[in-house]
């Protein structure tokens, strides 16, 4: 995915079609070039065929692999890719395992606007790092 003019290149993972379409609306919004997955499958293609900045996954899907499998798929193949995990149910014990794997950030659904602008600065301020 060509940046042309865009802040970040994002994937969306979530096989709740709305889920994707509200993170879309939001990220777009903060200049994100969004591509959306509806499984882990297909992120993972998709990962193999573009460049992505950021992933923000669900946490469960229907199926063998979910959003803790794709963080640990990212972290070892794509090392300089954000994941933001996302989930109905993100207690902090959870959130603490997820972090210790590697996630960026991990949210609680449903969210808005003003935790995906957090959720950019943070990410920001850590590129802003890995530059320097």
């Amino acid at each position: 995915m060509e940046n042309r003019g865009y802040r970040y290149s994002v994937l969306v993972v979530d096989d709740d079609e709305d889920t994707r379409y509200g993170i879309r609306k939001i990220l777009e919004k903060y200049g994100c070039c969004i591509k959306e997955a509806d499984t882990v499958e297909q992120a993972l293609s998709l990962l193999t065929q573009s460049h992505f900045d950021i992933v923000f996954s669900d946490m469960r899907f229907h199926g063998d692999l979910d959003g803790g499998a794709l963080l640990e798929t990212v972290r070892q193949q794509y090392p300089d890719v954000e994941v933001v995990i996302m989930s109905c149910s993100m207690d902090a014990e959870r959130k603490t395992r997820l972090m210790n794997k590697g996630a960026s950030r991990c949210l609680e659904k449903p969210f808005y606007k003003d935790v995906c602008a957090e959720t950019l600065a943070a990410i920001e301020h850590k590129f802003n790092r890995k530059a320097a």
